[in-house]
């Protein structure tokens, strides 16, 4: 496997476009295209609130079938909370691109990021499309990233090549989301691409697993989304054998796409709103799954140990309250506790670690925190990062 350059348009046949409609009060780029020239198998998976945007309702309908060429995105607007317009908003405004695309209304999904209970500015939105379309191009993959953006900082994308059988295939994606994040989706919008061919119940099995392991792995401040949305195209044009379920080319695809899902949730954390630290939870010895699922989440969105990281202040005890509040199954007196690789806590009693050495530690841009049941064989990992008060600051001003 290796990294290459293009974004979602890295692959063949896939184009991209973005432009500004008035959605966005700086004038930045604020609707984009995502377009593959073959008709796709498709996957994707959305948020779990039962608050949910009229785009999100839309593109979880369409995708049913499996079958997909095109997303628009707006970005700026939610498309939520403003009624059952804000489906019929979605259906008019992926008709005009289908129309315009001369492609079958129902394989236009739609994504929508920004604020919640506006409706959408539906004119210009149309009058964007025409422009929209024609700045169609294989070189804009970096574009659509942009566009996608709300309170990001940067832009995320990543493009990999593999070898399947003698055949090249490449693998990419594009991602935004900065705050709102908490597993069962992460406010986060995921576009992915490829030009493999592979069987429709492999693409949505690799597709769900590579979510699970990654962006269902992130949180930056506990709150979910209503518009959380990833979605994923395949359309073939690589001409490789078709990968199918349980083979060696399924594993090696599967493999890309989980390191190029893992790298993206890395870079949503790292640019977590106001954030300075991005921190990895792992938690090992459980006797269940659930239990060290249960622990990583606790201590991950406990807003002591997110600020007490953020002061640069080691102070393990925050580690041991959030594990015994989880509701997990955790023996206090046989639980260990590492910052990095240093051991601030054996069976349940703190121990003379450097205080020195463990500034040290904090000072770092990455963190690990290791806690060690040791009551089984289960473990989990969470990513975050810590809270400081420009993320205050970000979402007191949202609006404004």
């Amino acid at each position: 496997m290796k990294i290459i350059k293009g974004g979602v348009t890295a692959p063949k046949g896939f184009l991209a476009g973005s432009v500004s409609c008035g959605i966005k009060k700086s004038g930045k780029t604020d609707l984009a295209l995502l377009y593959s020239t073959a008709l796709c198998m498709a996957a994707g998976t959305f948020t779990t609130n039962r608050v949910k945007s009229g785009s999100v309702v839309l593109s979880m309908e369409r995708l049913k079938k499996g079958i997909s060429q095109a997303v628009i995105v707006n970005s700026g607007n939610a498309n939520c909370c403003v009624g059952k317009k804000e489906i019929k908003d979605a259906e008019e405004i992926t008709g005009l691109a289908a129309k315009k695309l001369a492609i079958k209304n129902e394989s236009v999904l739609m994504a929508s990021t920004g604020i919640i209970g506006r409706p959408l500015p539906i004119d210009k939105i149309k009058k964007g499309i025409g422009s929209l379309i024609k700045n169609l191009s294989r070189s804009n993959g970096t574009n659509f990233a942009k566009a996608i953006m709300t309170t990001d900082t940067v832009y995320k994308e990543i493009a990999v090549k593999i070898n399947i059988k003698g055949k090249i295939v490449k693998i990419a994606g594009a991602v935004k989301g900065a705050g709102m994040i908490c597993p069962d989706m992460a406010t986060m919008l995921a576009f992915f691409t490829t030009d493999a061919a592979i069987e429709k119940k492999a693409l949505k099995q690799v597709f769900e697993e590579a979510v699970y392991d990654s962006f269902n792995r992130i949180t930056v401040d506990g709150d979910m989304s209503t518009n959380d949305s990833a979605i994923m195209f395949a359309n073939a044009a690589a001409g490789n054998s078709v990968i199918k379920k349980n083979t060696k080319p399924y594993a090696v695809f599967l493999n890309a796409v989980k390191f190029a899902a893992k790298e993206l949730s890395r870079k949503i954390v790292l640019d977590g709103e106001g954030a300075t630290r991005f921190i990895e939870i792992i938690v090992k010895g459980a006797k269940t799954e659930n239990a060290a699922e249960l622990s990583a989440r606790r201590i991950a969105d406990s807003n002591l140990v997110k600020t007490m990281i953020a002061g640069g202040d080691p102070n393990w005890g925050r580690i041991a309250a959030a594990v015994g509040s989880s509701g997990a199954d955790a023996n206090p007196w046989r639980m260990d506790i590492y910052f990095g690789r240093v051991p601030v806590m054996k069976n349940g009693t703190g121990t003379n670690a450097s205080r020195e050495l463990l500034l040290n530690i904090f000072k770092k841009k990455e963190i690990e925190i290791v806690v060690d049941l040791k009551s089984g064989s289960k473990s989990s990992r969470v990513w975050t990062c810590d809270l400081t008060e420009e993320y205050v600051k970000i979402n007191a001003e949202y609006e404004t």
